[in-house]
């Protein structure tokens, strides 16, 4: 797994001994946010037609900001197939 200058990885630690079965080495990336405090969220609709880039950048003006919202959101399995009326948490940053 090769981590780019610029990357929001960069200065992160890769652990390549995680394993999800006994046979196979996954990498696990842990990264640290720097202290900002307590995080405060608000709340948004998913609305049919929607795409979490689209989110991102109608909350943060920056579409590749997506993950902010995917992260905020664990219970999401699949980012392009989300309900319409689902309830997404949009981290205050």
């Amino acid at each position: 797994m090769a981590i780019y200058l610029g990357s929001r990885y960069e200065n992160s630690t890769v652990d390549f001994l995680a394993y999800r079965s006994p046979e196979t080495a996954a990498p696990v990336v842990f990264y640290q946010f720097p202290d900002i405090g307590r995080i405060t969220y608000s709340e948004y609709s998913w609305q049919e037609g929607d795409r979490m880039d689209q989110v991102a950048a109608k909350f943060y003006r920056y579409p590749e900001l997506w993950w902010l919202v995917a992260q905020a959101n664990p219970q999401i399995d699949d980012h392009n197939k989300i309900p319409a009326g689902t309830v997404l948490r949009i981290p205050v940053v």
